[in-house]
């Protein structure tokens, strides 16, 4: 295989990677993929907003529709959602496949192959160095000297880790996820329950899958296994619903909050790599999408504009200008979030409900963008404003 003739070398083969190299113009582009399938290992609840669909063009692999949210506090429950679709649930391993056909228009994939970068030169301080990549595939090894390097290659990113591109600040919370057959569920509603008891840092959810399946998971800071368990055999919502279910798939994964720095040198990150997530539900699709995006655009303007690397830091600056603020409010509302106590958790659901502010919730409510009823609610109740 002939890898120096790839001007752009993508390590990672998710969605936000294909995006990004399926948008690079008149380029010779390769995607590397560690896994000897698309879409493996599955590691997400795999419910995306409408905007998230259209942002990732639409693919297949959708199998169910949501109308809204049964959602709980340890002691009271509000419901919010009306008769329009406001989001779908995907088997990811569907539509990752998707994606990546799609995509194999305008890039190659190399299964079962590593990439990591050669010449990482952390001492050093120059900013026009360019960086080499060593591929591994199947016991050979090969470096190469693209022009560019994307590390798509998630939040424990190999790319990024060797240019100490990872914002030491950043939070890392786990997941861990099972999906039950047989299980007695609404299937036009998600469930999340908000119960420091399951989940202090984070919360828990049910997401129906159609069909009596459903994906039952959590993140948390620490034993989130264990406290999924817990969750599974005494919550009174999950003992109903799965009283006759069976287990079929188990899944764990981490999910960061916070971003990272996403340019150095001929080096860019997208996705879970740059911490382009978002902070409330940890969801990292739709901003991985927009910002694949902004990457290739960022890159067919370099190398139309024949200019040096330090052009490559427009990329940040502008997926950025983007989402970051949203990210930014999102971060200090979980914080406040993760103060409150199951007591005046509950005092919330009830402020919500005594002041119909359920319709408000309907009206204003976007997936993508939840500061814009999180924090309006917060702040009446928590500070009167």
């Amino acid at each position: 295989m002939d890898f120096e003739k790839y001007d752009v070398v993508i390590v990672g083969g998710g969605p936000c990677g294909f995006i990004a190299g399926e948008n690079i113009k008149n380029k010779n582009v390769l995607v590397l993929e560690e896994h000897q399938e698309i879409g493996v290992p599955f590691q997400c609840a795999g419910l995306l907003s409408k905007k998230c669909i259209n942002e990732l063009g639409n693919p297949k692999g959708s199998i169910n529709k949501v109308r809204g949210a049964h959602i709980y506090s340890k002691n009271s429950s509000i419901t919010v959602g009306n008769e329009e679709i406001r989001a779908e649930v995907f088997e990811r391993k569907v539509m990752d496949k998707d994606i990546a056909v799609r995509a194999s228009k305008n890039v190659d994939i190399l299964l079962k192959s590593y990439g990591k970068i050669k010449n990482s030169n952390n001492s050093s301080n120059t900013d026009k160095i360019m960086h080499n990549l060593e591929i591994r595939h199947m016991g050979d090894t090969f470096e190469i000297s693209p022009e560019i390097i994307i590390g798509a290659d998630g939040i424990r990113s190999t790319i990024g880790r060797s240019l100490n591109m990872h914002d030491k600040k950043r939070e890392i919370i786990s997941g861990v996820q099972i999906e039950f057959v047989n299980a007695k569920v609404d299937d036009d509603f998600v469930y999340v329950i908000y119960d420091k008891k399951y989940s202090e840092k984070f919360f828990t959810w049910i997401i129906p899958l159609g069909n009596d399946r459903v994906r039952v998971g959590m993140c948390d800071s620490n034993n989130s296994h264990k406290k999924l368990m817990d969750f599974i055999e005494n919550n009174p919502v999950a003992k109903e619903i799965l009283k006759n279910a069976t287990p079929v798939e188990f899944i764990c994964g981490a999910i960061p909050i916070g971003y990272s720095k996403s340019v150095k040198n001929n080096v860019m990150l997208v996705g879970d790599s740059a911490g382009q997530v978002k902070p409330l539900s940890g969801g990292g699709l739709y901003y991985s999408a927009k910002c694949g995006k902004i990457c290739a655009d960022t890159i067919n303007q370099y190398f139309e504009g024949n200019y040096g690397i330090e052009f490559l830091k427009n990329y940040e600056k502008n997926w950025k200008s983007e989402i970051s603020s949203e990210i930014d409010k999102n971060i200090k509302i979980r914080k406040i979030l993760n103060m409150i106590n199951n007591d005046k958790m509950d005092r919330i659901f009830e402020f919500i409900n005594k002041n119909s502010l359920v319709e408000f919730i309907n009206e204003k409510g976007d997936m993508d963008n939840p500061s814009t009823v999180v924090k309006p609610i917060l702040d009446r109740v928590i500070f009167g404003k």
